[in-house]
């Protein structure tokens, strides 16, 4: 089985559950990445510039934000992957076609 076959296959299962299932699991996902990723790098960085109170009110900010960006991040890919998708389809309905007697 080739990869687009496999894609197909595979988005087929996950555009059947639609995409606001899609959207929020990869979004929640994305977002809590970023921001943890983020929060390390800014706690082993920074911790002795701010005060912790500093700290805690950036953290609650970028988290609202990186949830966001991660939402927007997921709802692209929803657009990618859906567009690849329907690529697909009309390939596959186009070689039926062709085989047809």
């Amino acid at each position: 089985m080739d990869r687009d076959e496999r894609f197909y296959r595979k988005w087929t299962l996950i555009r059947e559950k639609g995409k606001a299932r899609f959207v929020l699991s990869r979004g929640l996902a994305h977002g809590l990445f970023l921001y943890a990723v983020w929060a390390a790098a800014t706690w082993l960085l920074d911790k002795d510039r701010f005060a912790p109170e500093h700290f805690a009110t950036r953290y609650y900010y970028y988290f609202l934000i990186y949830m966001i960006v991660g939402f927007i991040i997921s709802s692209g890919a929803w657009r990618g992957q859906n567009t690849r998708y329907d690529n697909l389809t009309r390939s596959y309905q186009k070689q039926r076609k062709k085989n047809l007697p």
